[in-house]
């Protein structure tokens, strides 16, 4: 090998190509490491973010809006990004790439992002875990859910008000007193203040847990054989969605 010295053409602009990519390769379908090779040419390097709208991502990469939806769930769950886009494909949104693929140090601002992210991340894991909710944050949630960040309120105690407004949810059903779904992060704002005065050992929220799989199983159940008698049903008796 020659120790000539090289030089590039155009030094700007270049993406440090290291293990991340090489790993990312392995994980991703062909369309998918393209989306992902993308993202990190044209991400920040002090964040590993790259913002803007679903509609020009996907004119960038000539790719279909459904089609790069599809890439980033691919992503997501190969552990590689994490994204959120709104409803709208014109509406601004973001693309992260996760710190095992990105070779570049974050800066302390990008970390703090990071962890608001992560945080507005465990929140939506937690309202698509439950039946009874129909919401996949909106940007108003999301807003809220940074508040709560900024504020310092732990994902224990946003848990704990979500057990206890999906319980509440399932009685008023079994009560016929409502026959909506929970459809925003904002239900919970006045439990969560409820519960931050609330003394219970952690008895008493693993009770809540059982209690509330058990409603929700009962439910499901309730709901499939609805289903199944009426196929033109997708709810159970009395319960309509939103």
């Amino acid at each position: 090998m020659s120790n000539e010295t090289l030089i590039l053409k155009n030094p700007r602009g270049w993406f440090a190509a290291g293990a991340e990519v090489q790993k990312a390769m392995k994980l991703l379908s062909d369309g998918a490491f393209r989306l992902f090779i993308y993202l990190c040419l044209n991400a920040r390097r002090d964040s590993g973010v790259l913002e803007g709208s679903l509609t020009q991502l996907a004119k960038n990469v000539k790719r279909t809006q459904h089609t790069v939806r599809l890439y980033l769930r691919e992503m997501e769950s190969a552990g590689i990004c994490r994204s959120r886009f709104g409803h709208s494909p014109l509406g601004d949104g973001a693309v992260e790439i996760n710190e095992d693929f990105w070779p570049y140090q974050r800066s302390a601002q990008a970390s703090a992002a990071d962890a608001s992210t992560e945080f507005v991340t465990r929140i939506r894991n937690m309202l698509q875990a439950r039946a009874c909710i129909n919401t996949s944050l909106s940007a108003a949630d999301e807003i809220l859910a940074r508040e709560w960040f900024d504020r310092g309120i732990s994902l224990d105690l946003i848990e704990q008000s979500i057990l206890i407004g999906c319980i509440r949810k399932y009685v008023s059903w079994r009560d016929n007193q409502t026959r909506t779904m929970i459809g925003s992060l904002k239900y919970f704002q006045p439990i969560l203040e409820e519960v931050k005065n609330m003394k219970a050992d952690s008895e008493y929220w693993a009770y809540l847990r059982y209690r509330l799989t058990r409603m929700e199983n009962e439910w499901k159940q309730s709901r499939n054989a609805s289903t199944s008698q009426n196929p033109e049903s997708a709810t159970a008796p009395g319960i309509e969605l939103l």
